[in-house]
């Protein structure tokens, strides 16, 4: 997907005095995971709270399915696994 691109600390990136247009699969996907459902005020329902699931005691499987869900809700159609204890999201 094409769009605003945003550096490692999610801040638009600016390119000679104009926004940065890039692949931006990735980012989106990062977003979604890590935001918590409500915070995107258009689609209250979009975000799988990573930081929540991995504190709330949920198995692997459920957090693995929640993150699936979510980044399907964004048409994002990803291979989700957890390996060595790290989450990976395989666009």
């Amino acid at each position: 997907m094409k769009g605003i691109e945003l550096d490692e600390n999610f801040d638009l990136q600016t390119e000679n005095g104009a926004l940065k247009l890039g692949e931006t699969s990735e980012q989106n996907a990062a977003l979604i995971v890590n935001s918590e459902k409500g915070e995107w005020k258009e689609f209250p329902q979009m975000g799988a709270g990573l930081r929540h699931l991995v504190k709330s005691q949920n198995s692997e499987r459920e957090i693995i399915r929640e993150v699936s869900v979510a980044l399907t809700f964004d048409g994002i159609n990803a291979a989700v696994v957890i390996k060595g204890g790290k989450l990976s999201i395989e666009l």
